[in-house]
């Protein structure tokens, strides 16, 4: 029972090192999550057409926008749907 003791006062003590150094490390990396979902978009025609507001567009929501014919072009990273630097260099291309 000591001994479990032991390890349950280390265990708590790590955890709570761990989480007062990941508050203070303002250079961390930011999760995954945040960077492959670009919400904020300074381009209103992307925002108009993200009608989820998921931060992508798919097929269904370019509708009958003429980047829809070359989406399979614009989409480079093969995901079925296009980000935000996606729809932009998509665009170029029309």
């Amino acid at each position: 029972m000591k001994t479990f003791s032991k390890i349950l006062v280390l265990v708590v003590a790590l955890s709570a090192t761990a989480a007062i150094a990941g508050e203070h490390d303002h250079h961390a990396a930011k999760p995954a999550a945040a960077a492959t979902a670009p919400r904020n978009t300074a381009d209103p025609e992307f925002a108009r057409l993200d009608a989820n507001q998921d931060g992508f567009i798919s097929k269904s929501e370019l509708a009958k926008h003429p980047l829809l014919a070359h989406f399979s072009m614009a989409d480079k990273n093969k995901d079925g749907k296009l980000d935000k630097q996606e729809f932009i260099a998509g665009k170029a291309m029309l």
